[in-house]
């Protein structure tokens, strides 16, 4: 973390802060904004990689200014945030439960060295949003620069240059020179909260009521998402049940083994993980403790109603929408259940004199 902007109408207050702040974190500039009325603009033009917001003006004033800043924070310029105020008013927009970005710590003699300890438990965080930053800048830099540049995209035409530079630094984003050429890691599949109104093919989906940390609470979806935007014509979804991977990894480990294959985190990796689906089964990684690691039955399957899936009362039985699987991820997720359930129906056969042919053929020529 590098910076941090203190935004306090009481300029006492707010060098105390200053202070405490700098001599608890090596390396951390600190500015301070004493105007609530500027302070949005001032967030805009410093990026800080977090902010400690005041809500009142003076110390008993019922004004709140500070709830304006925290709004323009919330909608627009969002980084890792401490609300330091001696006011007790609910925030608008309220803080989503446990939100790990933001903090609420109540003005008090001493206090400021927990808004130190708060900032340095979102180092990490912010810098990560830094880097996410600078990367989301650097690939806008370069679509302009190479895409639009080369006149690959009419300048004349706003429209052109708004939709295809969007797609195209969506694309670019999994560029891995963007990323410091670092390979793309399992749970990357995951697009969390997930995306867009609609349920989308790939969609995980997690039994309302049941436990999160059980791989039995959820299911993948199967059906097509052009049938399950609203106002489709069907009205149940089709989705496959999950469960534990050591279920599909037993029964990996003995189809290895009887073919004579030892090395089972290898054979795992060829012949599943990077097919991404074997023998009907649909391994899914965990994403740290929001999703466990599961696998999708593609044989076990179950119908649902749509209107069941995110409803807004929790006590309603039915599913929510945890994550969407992003592409090309999601059409892996079709083809798997494609080739599971299109596959045509085969006599049980003697196979193994043909293989005996076949590697007697290829150890002759």
């Amino acid at each position: 973390m590098k910076s941090v902007l203190i935004i306090d109408d009481e300029q006492d207050i707010a060098d105390v802060v200053k202070l405490a702040i700098e001599e608890g974190i090596e390396g951390i500039a600190c500015t301070i904004e004493v105007d609530f009325a500027k302070s949005a603009d001032r967030i805009a033009l410093l990026r800080p990689d977090a902010i400690v917001l005041d809500l009142m003006e003076g110390h008993q004033s019922t004004n709140l200014p500070g709830q304006q800043t925290w709004k323009s924070v919330w909608e627009k310029t969002f980084c890792p945030i401490i609300i330091y105020t001696g006011s007790d008013a609910d925030l608008q927009p309220p803080v989503p439960e446990n939100h790990p970005f933001i903090k609420r710590i109540q003005k008090g003699g001493g206090t400021q060295t927990r808004v130190v300890e708060a900032l340095i438990g979102f180092a990490p965080a912010a810098e990560s949003v830094c880097k996410l930053r600078d990367e989301v800048d650097a690939v806008i830099h370069k679509v302009l620069r190479d895409t639009a540049g080369e006149g690959h995209m009419p300048t004349n035409d706003a429209a052109y240059l708004l939709h295809a530079g969007r797609r195209r630094i969506a694309a670019s984003m999994d560029d891995p020179t963007v990323s410091d050429n670092r390979k793309m890691a399992s749970w990357e599949i995951y697009l969390l909260p997930a995306i867009g109104q609609d349920c989308l093919t790939g969609d995980i989906l997690l039994k309302r009521g049941d436990s999160k940390a059980s791989a039995e609470s959820y299911r993948l979806m199967l059906s097509p998402s052009c049938d399950l935007a609203r106002g489709g014509k069907i009205a149940s979804a089709l989705v496959a049940k999950c469960l534990a991977p050591a279920v599909m990894v037993e029964k990996f480990k003995k189809a290895v083994e009887s073919s004579g294959a030892k090395d089972l985190k290898n054979q795992l990796k060829s012949l599943a993980l990077s097919q991404g689906t074997w023998n009907g089964w649909f391994p899914l990684p965990a994403f740290a403790d929001i999703i466990p690691g599961s696998v999708a039955n593609l044989k076990d399957l179950e119908l649902i109603p749509i209107a069941s899936i995110g409803h807004a009362d929790p006590t309603t039985p039915g599913f929510d929408r945890i994550a969407s699987i992003d592409s090309p991820f999601r059409e892996q997720v079709a083809w798997a259940y494609l080739t599971t359930a299109a596959r045509p129906g085969m006599p049980d056969r003697d196979l193994k004199p043909w293989a005996e042919q076949l590697v007697k053929a290829a150890s002759t020529s």
